[in-house]
């Protein structure tokens, strides 16, 4: 069984006043730094913050591995001393937290342990960020993409525009991007989404896999990738298998690079849910804040991508890494590499089975060198492998 820590903290500007939280996932193992979250929540008490802060940390815990052993670490006496059952949840709005908490994972697999506030340092600064971000009125973000915790001191402070490709640089840490093949779903061109069905490849499908790990041995061998990372859905996995075949690289699933959720509208085509939530469709065509009814918004999405992204170079700085994903997690790859608007997904298109290659440099510069590539799905003894962009 997989061990994390979570470590968690919220806090309060007034006690009740602006409070925020923060929240990290370690590999108990390694110590290495799985996931961040962090949020401003508005008015609140340090204690609403602080249960706040263990929610985010027990759900991205549950993410990362929904079978794993978690103990949690808080600076909190009565946050740790009411999960582990010793003294009672008393207070009217702190009920319902501790009962959310409670449900995020079995109460078999949760430990709870207190730590001395220098102890909790991480946490701490992302719930300062977040109290910071929304005193702005802005959302936080990470501000490095690091795995590990850092002194401040340091950082470098991050690039500014520069002339790709000119500039002598340290070695940057690409990605390899690859769309799943085909599926049934993806010929009939069905919203097809994390929490949905979950189809596997059809034999077009396989093909364009075995197709894309080909390409990547022959035309971008000289990138040396060194791991197949894939988003944990069915039609991701067995193309990750199949490239991985081809490459002689082991495979590894992260649940950050999941197709988004579409909720009410998944296995349904564009035409449908036109038809059946016209408002609520070019609401989320109009905002990257609006979800899907039951579903994700494509903010939503990019913040799970980008501490997916945030992982990846911390465990990979330097090397090139394989990520076989889906359009929406790809394209907001993409957009972040071009500091380009959330709009902008709504006009890329991506055939399945098709390669973008995004580098990423350490000093938080990064460019987009290739989009879309399907010439190995064409040409003699190919035929019949390119298929659509779909959905």
């Amino acid at each position: 069984m997989r061990r994390l820590v979570v470590e968690a903290d919220g806090g309060s500007r007034g006690n009740p006043g602006p409070a925020g939280y923060g929240a990290v996932v370690k590999d108990a193992a390694t110590g290495e730094v799985l996931a961040e979250r962090a949020e401003g929540i508005g008015t609140a008490t340090n204690n609403v913050a602080e249960y706040r802060g263990l929610i985010a940390g027990l759900r991205a815990a549950a993410e990362i591995d929904p079978d794993a052993s978690v103990e949690v670490r808080m600076d909190s006496k009565l946050v740790v001393e009411q999960m582990s059952g010793r003294w009672q949840v008393k207070h009217p709005s702190m009920k319902p937290l501790a009962q959310e908490a409670r449900g995020v994972l079995r109460p078999d697999q949760v430990s709870y342990g207190w730590i001395p506030r220098e102890r909790n340092k991480h946490a701490d600064r992302l719930a300062n960020e977040a109290m910071d971000a929304a005193a702005r009125g802005q959302q936080w973000a990470p501000r490095v993409p690091t795995a590990v915790a850092v002194d401040e001191a340091e950082l470098e402070p991050a690039t500014g525009n520069r002339l790709v490709g000119w500039e002598e640089l340290p070695a940057p840490t690409t990605f390899l991007l690859v769309r799943h093949g085909e599926t049934p779903n993806t010929v009939a061109k069905l919203f097809c989404g994390r929490d949905g069905a979950d189809p596997g490849l059809t034999e077009r499908g396989r093909a364009q896999a075995r197709a894309a790990g080909e390409l990547l041995r022959d035309a971008y061998a000289a990138e040396e990738p060194v791991a197949v990372v894939h988003s944990p859905l069915r039609r991701a996995a067995e193309t990750a298998a199949e490239v991985a075949a081809v490459l002689g690289l082991q495979t590894r699933s992260d649940p950050a690079f999941a197709e988004a959720a579409f909720g009410e509208w998944d296995g349904l085509d564009f035409g449908q849910v036109r038809e059946r939530f016209p408002q609520q469709l070019q609401a989320w065509l109009d905002s990257p804040a609006v979800a899907p009814p039951g579903g994700e918004s494509l903010d939503d999405v990019a913040a799970r991508v980008r501490t997916g992204r945030d992982r990846l170079l911390a465990r990979y700085p330097g090397r090139t890494v394989v990520l076989v994903s889906h359009v929406t997690p790809i394209k907001q790859l993409v957009r972040l590499a071009l500091d380009a608007p959330a709009s902008s997904v709504f006009r890329m298109e991506l055939s399945p089975g098709s390669l973008a290659l995004v580098r990423w440099w350490p000093d938080g510069g990064s460019s987009l060198q290739a989009f879309g590539v399907a010439t190995h799905l064409v040409g003699p003894g190919r035929e019949g492998l390119a298929a659509p962009a779909g959905s």
